[in-house]
């Protein structure tokens, strides 16, 4: 047979049977104590095996040096997905020759040529059997060896004497190399199983882990084998049958990454997970009152398979590495623990064995439940960590009799205990171990559900069980003042707070009702209060869980889709919290949310607002309305002689005229309030270089490295639709807007035009500060073109050359909504709109708010991932009233979300 018809058989045979493989693991979704994959993944390997055998069989009957052949790597475990490479091995008895050389080239080159990604090994007897003390990675394939065809006594006889060889190598060196390379492997694919888009086959909880694990069992106890570890004690049953289904899970949907993608792919990509995801989980709905896909639900439970798997291996895996180097009981030190409150008598239950605290007495757990809380609080105060055996009995316990610690309140009692406890600065902290060991599941049944559960978007990295956690750590954090330079205002907050188990307990249930439906703050509040009257928290402490779970969401969304000038809106905000103690423990909350959400997701722009929405709400509960209205008209005088006095031009008493006051008094109070003395002094400056240089626009731009942003001034004739242009201009120029304070200055005299003066918060679309210089002549240029009518900004927004942003990349699917709020302002009607993130939608809300006939007072623009959230005060340009005409609500909503509604922001906005 001719290479080349070898060669299209060989393709031909792989197309059958990848398809196959695709085939069965699409059929049906996922049953507990099947192994649709596993066995897809076996049935494609028997059938890959059958095309090696048929290529080489003739080639080997040629060669003259008897000679094995071997699968090795994933297809040695009979683990191969649709486009996984082959790995083989061709053995000889001794250093191989030319023939065996030749020999491998015949089998390879009829796989190569049918596209299969192919890989091989040509050794000696010798050579291999060397590779347990040389190369750790040919060491481990050759673990998972396979004959194939060939010499079937030599593969025999090397097989055994390599399993002997591997069990002479001193177990705690191969599972140091195993370590180091683990270390280094996660180090490139992700150190955490917190991905959005994980690797399933190299990074944290992935296959590539199983097989460490499974390297690790095999060199210590001769086995990897689930049901013979139990048999040996190394594995329980309910370990044993979890680490099977999450072999199965893997494997499953690995291969329908592979048929999906049509090629080899081991990130489970955004698009991928919305592929799959239907055809596992086709019955997953949302429980209702969320506008999102349809397709939301089934990613989620996916991905929420995929957490708890990974999760699994990721600590099974840790488990057997240690199992392999463990000692024998008999040569293990043992010291007393002394009890923590200064007497010298031990610890009646608890002894510290070779650095690792477990109990004297195992059944303890049993006959005093509350110990297996103690047993951390004393890890705490120790700084040990608890034995392994130990964290397998608590793990059982908790899977099994998860009812001792709900009877037994002195339980309840430690366990709020060990949550205000600021002192543990373990990673992962102690609530994180006792997550892992299912502890908390079963003191809260109504957490449960929160275990690896995810939100299908870009902006929620970790799960709501891992965020509620890592945001109490950032809360003992506070507590202990490692943020003290980083973030000084909560940090001193956090000192005042006079009840910390409301606190605490709040932050660690904010999100509990997540997994219930909507809205999780108003069902997580009642899911808390029954948590906490089971755990014996007394009312008092309850009642402040309630109202900080109920109210979790308000303060941020309105620290950044508010105006924090707006006095009504503070005095709404402080009868909502009714003390400053109720205040302080909702900011310290929020903060430990928002810090919590991603990593670096605590952004000092959004730390700056939130702060500032509580020292104002802080002031307004201390004065009231009356003293702060008062102190705020002091405030607005004395900024405005402190302004003057800077520019050499200091204000008369009683109010005599003169040309700086003239111009002051064409602002609007909340301008001096918002700005302080040395602000006001450069915009007069920049306002006035304006008018000496007959310009319809002059900017002035700085730069902030710790908010990571520049300002830009901008004073202009206040032209119509003016922040629709400047928005264009900047979309143009590839600057991102983040805030902007919009004030119009109207000016006594009826000779003078009335004046904008606009203060905006720019970025670049990495984050940064635009500190470029050319860019902002260009925008100097630009903005004098459009604000004197001799270009339209369409036209610069049409130029603007395309190019690739996070915007282009598959996400998941944010949904456009439009809320339009009268209740909100006392003075404006607020309009509100979420949606996709992507160049070009400022500019398109803000013409098509213009051509609505709308003044627009205040724009916030605040950003969650792929999420744009951007708020409008706004009023009628002629009335100067509120929007309140029900149909020209809905006139602008559906012209929003119609606008919205292509993707392309910039060209409907041309539109509209």
């Amino acid at each position: 047979m001719c290479l080349a018809t070898m060669a299209d058989g060989v393709a031909q045979a792989f197309a059958a049977a990848r398809e196959r493989a695709s085939a069965a693991a699409r059929a049906g979704g996922i049953v507990p104590g099947t192994n649709v994959g596993i066995e897809a993944a076996r049935t494609l390997s028997a059938e890959v095996d059958a095309i090696i055998i048929d290529v080489a069989g003739r080639e080997v009957a040629k060669c003259k040096t008897p000679v094995a052949i071997f699968a090795t790597g994933g297809f040695g475990r009979a683990e191969l997905a649709p486009y996984s490479d082959l790995d083989l091995l061709v053995l000889c008895a001794k250093s191989p020759g030319d023939d065996v050389q030749k020999l491998a080239e015949a089998i390879l080159y009829p796989l190569w040529d049918a596209k299969v990604d192919a890989g091989h090994a040509i050794r000696g007897y010798d050579q291999a059997l060397a590779l347990p003390a040389t190369d750790l990675a040919a060491a481990t394939a050759l673990l998972d060896a396979r004959f194939l065809t060939g010499d079937r006594a030599l593969a025999d006889k090397f097989l055994g004497a390599f399993q002997a060889r591997v069990a002479k190598t001193a177990a705690e060196d191969f599972v140091a190399r195993l370590r180091a390379e683990q270390k280094e492997r996660h180090s490139r694919f992700g150190d955490t199983i917190f991905l959005l888009e994980p690797d399933l086959k190299n990074g944290p909880g992935s296959l590539r882990d199983l097989c460490v694990g499974r390297w690790a069992a095999q060199a210590r106890f001769g086995t990897c084998d689930p049901k013979q570890l139990l048999e040996l004690g190394v594995m329980t049953g309910r370990l044993a049958t979890a680490f099977t289904a999450a072999s199965e899970w893997l494997m499953r949907v690995r291969i329908l990454m592979h048929a999906t993608a049509g090629r080899r792919q081991d990130h489970l990509r955004f698009a991928l997970q919305e592929a799959i995801a239907p055809v596992l989980y086709p019955e997953a709905r949302d429980r209702g009152g969320v506008i999102r896909p349809a397709v939301h639900p089934a990613v989620e439970a996916l991905m929420h398979q995929y957490h708890a798997h990974a999760k699994l291996i990721r600590n099974e895996t840790e488990r057997l590495l240690q199992r392999a180097t463990a000692r024998d009981d008999k040569k293990r030190k043992t010291k007393p623990v002394f009890m923590l409150a200064g007497g010298k008598a031990p610890d009646p239950n608890f002894v510290v064995r070779e650095g690792a605290l477990e109990p004297q007495d195992p059944g303890i757990f049993e006959s005093k439940p509350s110990e297996m809380i103690r047993i951390f609080q004393v890890a705490i105060g120790l700084d040990v960590p608890l034995a392994l055996r130990t964290r397998e009995q608590l793990g059982e316990l908790a899977a099994s009799r998860p009812e001792l610690l709900r009877e037994d309140v002195e339980a309840g009692k430690r366990f709020v205990e060990l949550c205000c406890d600021p002192r543990d600065r373990a990673n992962p902290s102690r609530l994180e171990q006792m997550q892992d060991l299912g502890l908390l599941a079963a003191i809260m049944p109504e957490w449960e559900p929160s275990t690896g559960r995810v939100q299908h978007d870009i902006y929620h990295v970790y799960t709501v069980d891992q965020h509620a956690l890592y945001a109490v750590g950032r809360l003992h954090a506070l507590q202990r003042g490692d943020h003290a330079s980083a973030f000084p205002i909560p940090s001193e907050t956090v000192r005042e707070v006079t009840r910390p188990v409301g606190l605490a307990v709040g932050t660690l249930l904010h999100d509990v009702g997540k997994p219930y439906g909507s809205p999780h703050s108003e069902i997580g509040a009642g899911l808390a209060v029954a948590i906490c009257r089971r755990l014996g928290i007394d009312e008092q402490d309850t009642q402040r869980v309630d109202f900080l779970v109920r109210q979790h969401l308000v303060m941020g969304q309105m620290s950044q889709r508010r105006d924090l000038e707006d006095l009504g809106m503070i005095s709404d905000f402080a009868a909502l919290c009714g003390d400053e103690e109720k205040l302080r423990e909702l900011y310290l909350l929020t903060f430990c949310d928002l810090a919590s959400v991603a990593p670096d997701a605590m952004s000092s722009w959004k730390e700056t607002l939130l702060a500032e929405l509580y020292t104002r709400t802080l002031s307004f509960l201390r004065r009231g309305p009356d003293l702060l209205h008062a102190e705020r008209e002091e405030i607005v005088a004395e900024r405005q002689k402190g302004a003057a006095r800077l520019l050499g031009e200091p204000l008369a008493e009683g109010g005599a005229d003169s040309p700086l006051r003239r111009l002051f008094a064409g602002f609007p109070s909340r301008y001096f309030a918002e700005n302080t003395e040395t602000r006001i002094g450069a915009h007069v400056r920049l306002m006035r270089a304006r008018h000496a240089q007959a310009k319809c626009s002059l900017i002035d731009v700085s730069h902030d490295t710790r908010l990571g942003m520049s300002e830009l001034v901008l004073s202009a004739a206040d032209t119509p639709g003016l922040l629709a242009e400047v928005a264009g201009v900047l979309y143009a120029n590839r600057i991102e807007v983040v805030d902007a304070a919009i004030y119009s200055r109207q000016p006594a005299d009826a000779s003078e035009s009335p004046e904008a003066l606009d203060v905006f918060r720019v970025r670049d679309s990495m984050g940064r500060p635009v500190t470029a210089e050319a860019r902002w002549t260009k925008v100097r240029e630009d903005l004098e073109s459009v604000v004197s009518g001799r270009i339209k900004a369409e036209i610069l927004v049409a130029g603007r050359p395309r190019t690739e942003s996070v915007a282009s990349w598959k996400t998941p699917a944010v949904p456009t909504e439009c809320k339009i709020d009268n209740v909100v302002s006392r003075d404006f009607t607020v309009v509100e709109v979420i949606t996709e993130d992507r160049p070009g939608v400022l500019y398109a809300i803000a013409r098509a708010l213009y051509v609505a006939g709308l003044d627009i007072h205040r724009s916030k623009i605040a950003t969650e991932a792929n999420r744009a959230i951007d708020v409008f005060y706004v009023r009628d340009k002629a009335t100067m009233d509120k929007i309140v005409a029900p149909e020209r609500q809905a006139s602008l909503r559906e012209t929003l979300l119609a606008l919205l509604a292509g993707g392309e922001a910039t060209k409907l906005a041309g539109s509209a």
